[in-house]
């Protein structure tokens, strides 16, 4: 019996690691993999203010004193594919009426980690670098497994397990909450409605809830506290943002009804639209047939949980999954950023297809688990295997870009040597300052990554870099609200180029140092050289350092 219980842990475990391999394998050279939001730089800092994700950077940084930050960045790539396949296999075995058996029942699990794991959702975040996001989503499976025990059987073992998960949720994805507490809500009316007439039951429910919710805020009051009173980044953030935020990060359609069919297909990503990377509809021409594949298994999966009497479970999922389409999608004209005041933090509403994913990949294994396993009771063994091809073949067709290397598109890259060499230079002068990091962008295209990223000055160099915080995105607001970035936006910058005399404007911000990187739009940069103030004190072939000489 040991030895079962081990087996049915393990190889699902290999399983994932080795589709795990096939995304990932030629992206495990020496080098880091930079893509838009992920820039992992030689060292990982501590965390300067606190934020929901302050353990879980903490952590990193912490790890980096014994791993390299290019080995922890690839070492979280592989576990963020392996907790999202592994998850949702565990759930829908979870999510089983009746004793789960080997053989068919397991094509489905298999198939719903796999889907879970590999579909147009996941690809645009990981093409896009939000590796915090996806570690949310892969927690996301057994979060809801925690809380269909806990609903099952409230009691303070269930309860503990369900606020330990939402914890870690919190840690790693404050936005992947918010696709929590749909599943929560929507399990609290079901409760209400199928245990109306059990008191007992439903004050239990209360009990043990309350004490989830209790030891949520006590673990997580280190951000909530700040949050609530506006007191750290993320507060100040949400209090910025506008319409002009919602209408540049929007789910893709253009109106409700096309928001809502590019959330049916998993995509609909701002990021899409950009021509950022390949799209998986632009590679294969039967992607459609793939897409209306998953569609026909999902509902087909509906039918089969009816049948066998799970319907609690395929009502949560139904209902989860209806509002989380209706709120990625952004609901008609913006009406949920105004009237939701919490949504208004969520100025891309796409995040919540993560839920529509598990909603789809549930109800697909469990269609393949039917189908499969009818087959396989009327004998017909060439339809049996027919069946089992298609459901192998639907996430590879769905979203073939994923694999090897997401077909290529991201590669190691190494950060050239000379910003380790003006690292070690400004390191030499022990005075306190801060250094200007020009081009003023906050993504721009470097050449040693091949690609736009998210300016990494600030995370790479020692002394405190000044990058700028504008998104230069459709009238979007800064991610983090910076007054001194302003003046520098607003008022230094743009008077440098017809001014003499730039370390005067930069010597109030303690700025010492200008660094200028030789990528995207540096040569507008000229006018450095005819500061009477600057000097420039060391040129690279990627980078020219100059000092403020302004004595005022």
């Amino acid at each position: 019996m040991a030895t079962a219980k081990v087996n049915t842990v393990r190889t699902p475990l290999v399983f994932y690691s080795i589709l795990a391999l096939l995304v990932l394998l030629p992206m495990l050279r020496p080098g880091y993999i930079l893509t838009l939001d992920m820039a992992f730089t030689p060292t990982l800092r501590m965390p300067t203010g606190v934020t929901s994700s302050y353990l879980f950077n903490t952590t990193l940084h912490v790890l980096n004193f014994a791993i390299p930050s290019q080995v922890l960045q690839k070492l979280l790539l592989f576990l963020i594919l392996i907790l999202s396949g592994w998850g949702a296999h565990r759930l829908l075995k979870l999510a089983q009426a009746a004793p789960w058996r080997p053989g068919y029942e397991a094509w489905g699990a298999y198939l719903a980690g796999t889907i879970y794991m590999i579909n147009p959702f996941t690809y645009g975040r990981f093409m896009a670098g939000q590796y915090a996001v996806l570690l949310g989503y892969a927690l996301l499976p057994s979060f809801v497994g925690a809380s269909l025990k806990f609903f099952a059987n409230p009691a303070r073992r269930t309860a503990l397990q369900l606020a330990m998960w939402t914890v870690l949720v919190g840690v790693v994805s404050i936005h992947t909450l918010g696709l929590a507490a749909v599943v929560l809500v929507v399990q609290c009316g079901l409760a209400l409605f199928k245990y109306w007439g059990e008191r007992k039951h439903l004050l239990t429910l209360a009990k043990y809830g309350l004490l989830t919710l209790a030891v949520f805020i006590v673990a997580s009051s280190y951000w909530l506290a700040p949050l609530v009173t506006g007191s750290n980044t993320q507060a100040q953030a949400i209090t910025h943002f506008t319409t002009a935020d919602r209408q540049a990060f929007a789910t893709l359609g253009g109106n409700t009804a096309g928001r809502i069919g590019h959330v049916l297909q998993l995509r609909g990503f701002w990021a899409d639209g950009r021509g950022l990377y390949t799209l998986p509809q632009h590679v294969l021409a039967m992607w459609p047939l793939a897409m209306i594949g998953l569609w026909v298994l999902a509902a087909t999966g509906v039918l089969a949980m009816w049948r066998r009497r799970q319907r609690t479970v395929a009502l949560l999922l139904l209902m989860s999954g209806a509002v989380a389409v209706a709120v990625a999608s952004g609901g008609p004209d913006g009406w949920l950023a105004t009237h939701l005041p919490l949504f208004s933090g969520y100025r891309e509403p796409e995040k919540f297809v993560g839920l529509v994913v598990l909603t789809f990949a549930l109800f697909a294994g469990q269609a393949a688990a039917a189908t499969l396993g009818w087959a396989q009771r009327h004998a017909r063994q060439l339809l049996f295997n027919g069946a089992a091809m298609c459901c192998l073949l639907l996430p590879v067709v769905y979203t073939p870009t994923m694999f090897w290397g997401f077909a290529g598109q991201l590669t190691p890259r190494e950060y050239p040597a000379d910003w380790a060499l003006i690292n070690s230079r400004l390191n030499s002068d022990s005075s306190s300052f801060k250094v200007l990091f020009l081009p003023w962008h906050l993504y721009m295209s470097f050449g040693f990554a091949g690609r736009i990223i998210v300016n990494p000055a600030p995370a790479y160099f020692d002394k405190p870099a000044i990058a700028s915080n504008q998104l230069e995105f459709n009238g979007a607001s800064p991610t983090v609200p910076d007054p001194q970035k302003d003046v520098l936006t607003y008022h230094v910058l743009p008077a440098a180029p017809s001014g003499h005399q730039l370390g005067k404007q930069l010597s109030p911000l303690s700025v010492k140092y200008v660094l200028l990187a030789k990528d995207y739009d540096y040569r507008k940069y000229d006018y450095l050289n005819h500061q009477t103030d600057l000097v420039l004190v060391q040129e690279t072939p990627h980078l020219k350092l100059y000092k403020v000489v302004y004595h005022g």
